[in-house]
C-alpha cells in the first residue's frame, strides 16, 4: 500500500513539475497566491488578516494542501485544508487544519467530484459548517458560518495511474479549485477571508477518500 501511494504521489509531483506554471501572488493580497484553476497545489487564506498558506506538495511526503473525505453512508463530505501561518512567529497556534463539512452530498465514484463544479454551499453553522481540527479531521472544533464556492472541477484525462487490473483500476487526477470565507466564534473569534485553493486530487488513503 505504501509503495502504491508513493508512486501515486510521484506521478502527480512529476506532472505538476513538468507543467512549469509559475505561482503568482495575489496583487491585492501579495502574501497569498492568486486564485487559479490549474491544479497548482496551492492555497491560502487570511485568518484575522494574517496570511495562512497550505502546505506544499512534497515528493517524499504524504502531506497534501487539500484532502477531501466522503461519507456516503452519512451523506456528507469533509474538505480539509492543511497548512500554517506564513509568519513563523504565529506557527505555534495549532491552526494547521481548516475543515468544512458539507451535508446532503455523496461522492462515491471519482466522477462524482464533478458534482462540485461551480457550486456554492452556504455554511449556516448547523447543516454545513467549518472550523479547525487536527490532521485528517480529528477533533473538529467550531461551527463557522460563511460560504465555500467551488470553481473549476475537472478530470485530467491525459494523466493516468493504475494498470487496469481488478485491484488496480486506471484512474485520473482531478483539478479542484475554489474559494472560502467564514467566521468562527470560539474562545477567540476568527475571521477567515479571501480563501482560495487550487489542487489536483487523486484517489488514495489520504487525499480523496470514500469511506
Amino acid at each position: 500500500m505504501r509503495t502504491k501511494l508513493f508512486f501515486i504521489i510521484l506521478i502527480v509531483a512529476v506532472f505538476a513539475s513538468c507543467r512549469k506554471v509559475s505561482i503568482k501572488s495575489d496583487p491585492d493580497n501579495p502574501d497569498l497566491p492568486a486564485y487559479s484553476e490549474q491544479g497548482l497545489n496551492v492555497g491560502g487564506i487570511l485568518i484575522n488578516d494574517k496570511a495562512w498558506l497550505t502546505v506544499k506538495l512534497g515528493l517524499f511526503t504524504t502531506s497534501r494542501p487539500l484532502q477531501l473525505l466522503s461519507y456516503p453512508s452519512g451523506d456528507s463530505i469533509v474538505v480539509l485544508l492543511n497548512g500554517n501561518f506564513k509568519d513563523t512567529a504565529l506557527q505555534n497556534q495549532n491552526l494547521r487544519t481548516i475543515f468544512v463539512v458539507i451535508k446532503n452530498l455523496k461522492l462515491i465514484t471519482d466522477d462524482d467530484l464533478l458534482q462540485l463544479n461551480e457550486r456554492t454551499f452556504i455554511l449556516d453553522g448547523n447543516t454545513n459548517y467549518g472550523g479547525f481540527s487536527e490532521a485528517y479531521g480529528y477533533n473538529k472544533q467550531g461551527k463557522a458560518v460563511g460560504k465555500i464556492t467551488f470553481g473549476k472541477v475537472s478530470v485530467i484525462s491525459n494523466v493516468t495511474y493504475g494498470d487496469g487490473s481488478p485491484n488496480n483500476p486506471i484512474k485520473h487526477p482531478y483539478i479542484v479549485a475554489g474559494q472560502l470565507n467564514m467566521d468562527l466564534s470560539m474562545t477567540t473569534n476568527y475571521s477567515l477571508t479571501k480563501g482560495r485553493f487550487d489542487v489536483n486530487l487523486v484517489r488514495s488513503s489520504n487525499q480523496f477518500s470514500v469511506f
